[in-house]
């Protein structure tokens, strides 16, 4: 057992996670009790449905997310199972929460607890519960991911370090877009470990760790991306569509010449009616039938892997073509937040306003018990209040890194490991969701709220951690 600073409040028994566990879980289940309503966002729900129903490979979204609908709400025949299931995972990303804040940055137990009550009533957290989409059992599966980077630098153990690539990859599997930050954590706890490391024995066994870190997440990572493959029987792949996903991105820095550099056409340019240069338009070149991948698609012969290699070259020349180009890209997004009318579209979209198939409503109905026909016009409790909470979400994301920074110079004395780990975790997340978005999305935002509550918790108790801290075994 190690020996760290710590108060009698910040080592909780076991019977304080029980009846921790036990409060969240009655306090989610009154909201469900309050509002049962599912909601659902057209095309990527549609999608996780098909693949639970029939096994389908998604090109473009998660299969294990569908295997998550397809043990829950498709084996029991109820979709309120997935429901409760989601509810679950906000349970344990409470608890998760909770871990972090109190074994990891030491805090009171209370505040540990308030933490994971405050996220359990999160906004997002209960809305995204109650959307057939992945954001909930993601931000678990990230959580877990974060608190086995703290639990490795309490104990220096490698075995965390292996159990954190696991948590990562699930992390990728579910949520595409959180990839940059799964892969710049890989190598942050060992690194996290130097700032009270002395000595040549302790660099060797940090530098060890590192490669282990490394190591793990590459082999991990790599066998996904050969199990994904195979399913979709296909490349070995995170995403068979991660191509034009890329090429959207970048849509706007595409000129004629990085056509002609991977053996098309540059003309085909001039077939692409939503307007190229207009960042905003970036959602329009990935899915309007006369964006840039339609055309691509066009002259691909409707051949996807063709499409999808065409999209990698473009969008890698592109890029490499104009950094500049790129980073202004990311500014513009960002600003966005700030355009009332950008951020009341966007809000509308994720809401689930547009109806669903009638194809998906008759399977709702016939194999889940679930009417689907009129939630698309319904605001329940729980939507609306996600909907006031925009504001919330946009602090979160621009107040994330200062209060990671506060969080570390308050800290900086005593938890200077997990406090560094923390700051470093919270500005990965920021530069990750800045530079790596096209469009303004508040489900985007999803992990934000659990780091900003363990950033704001860090900053303002660390005065009373300082004043009570001893040593104790843990």
């Amino acid at each position: 057992m190690l020996l760290i600073p710590t108060t009698p409040r910040t080592t909780p028994s076991p019977r304080y996670w029980l009846l921790l566990a036990l409060a969240l879980g009655a306090l989610k289940l009154g909201l469900i009790v309050f509002d049962p309503t599912q909601r659902f966002f057209l095309g990527d729900s549609e999608s996780y449905l098909h693949s639970a129903l029939t096994g389908w490979i998604p090109p473009d979204r998660s299969f294990l997310y569908g295997y998550f609908i397809r043990y829950t709400a498709v084996i029991c025949g109820w979709l309120p199972a997935l429901l409760i299931a989601q509810s679950l995972c906000g349970v344990l990303s409470g608890l998760l929460c909770a871990r972090i804040a109190s074994a990891g940055l030491g805090l009171d137990r209370r505040i540990a607890a308030a933490l994971a009550v405050l996220l359990a009533l999160e906004p997002a957290q209960l809305f995204y519960e109650r959307m057939m989409m992945a954001e909930s059992l993601g931000t678990l599966c990230l959580l877990s991911m974060f608190a086995c980077g703290f639990a490795y630098l309490r104990r220096h153990r490698w075995p965390w370090l292996l159990g954190m690539a696991l948590a990562g990859t699930a992390t990728v599997a579910l949520r595409m877009s959180l990839l940059p930050v799964v892969l710049g954590f890989a190598l942050l706890p060992p690194l996290a470990a130097l700032a009270l490391r002395e000595g040549r024995a302790a660099w060797l066994r940090v530098a060890a760790h590192a490669v282990v870190a490394v190591l793990a997440t590459a082999a991990l990572h790599k066998a996904y991306q050969q199990l994904y493959g195979h399913l979709f029987q296909g490349p070995a792949t995170y995403l068979q569509a991660s191509g034009t996903f890329r090429l959207g991105l970048v849509a706007p820095l595409v000129k004629p010449g990085h056509l002609q550099q991977a053996g098309l056409a540059p003309e085909l340019l001039q077939s692409v009616k939503p307007p190229l240069a207009d960042p905003r338009a970036r959602e329009s070149q990935l899915w309007a039938p006369d964006g840039l991948i339609a055309v691509l698609r066009q002259a691909s012969n409707g051949d996807m892997l063709a499409t999808e290699r065409y999209a990698r070259k473009i969008a890698s020349r592109a890029l490499r073509d104009d950094i500049p180009g790129f980073l202004h890209l990311a500014v513009v997004t960002t600003a966005d937040y700030f355009d009332p009318v950008q951020t009341y579209q966007r809000m509308e979209d994720d809401l689930g306003t547009r109806a669903l198939a009638p194809p998906m409503q008759d399977a709702l109905r016939e194999q889940l018990r679930y009417d689907a026909s009129r939630v698309h016009e319904r605001r329940n409790p729980l939507t609306r209040y996600f909907e006031a909470s925009g504001n919330w979400l946009i602090f979160c994301l621009f107040s994330l890194a200062p209060l990671a920074l506060m969080a570390l110079l308050r800290n900086w004395n005593q938890r200077r490991e997990a406090a560094l780990l923390l700051c470093l975790t919270a500005l990965g997340l920021v530069a990750g969701q800045l530079l790596f978005s096209h469009i303004v999305s508040f489900r985007y935002l999803h992990p934000f709220p659990a780091l900003v509550l363990l950033c704001l918790a860090a900053t303002l108790a660390a005065p009373t951690a300082r004043r009570n801290g001893e040593r104790q075994r843990i």
